[in-house]
């Protein structure tokens, strides 16, 4: 399946350069709390090999991120339109 479908035809689909980005931006976000980036980084392993399911990985993301606006706009540039998290109050 060809992976830029998910994409609304107006949203870009991100580039590997956009993910680096986005993961370094999680790095400094977490650099007191090193073990959070590492959470970050285990559950984009677990989706990536299939052991947790894209709703799953988003759920975990999200607690993660704890409301974070920022972090949380940047994490929807991966996600397909219709999966996109919408502000929390």
């Amino acid at each position: 399946m060809d992976g830029g479908r998910l994409f609304d035809s107006n949203k870009p689909k991100p580039t590997k350069e956009d993910a680096y980005a986005y993961v370094r931006a999680v790095r400094d976000h977490f650099h007191n709390d090193r073990k959070k980036y590492e959470d970050f980084l285990a559950i984009m392993k677990d989706f990536k090999t299939r052991k947790i399911s894209r709703v799953d990985c988003i759920r975990a993301v999200l607690e993660l991120l704890n409301g974070d606006r920022d972090l949380i706009s940047g994490f929807n540039a991966f996600l397909p339109f219709w999966m996109e998290i919408m502000e929390i109050n």
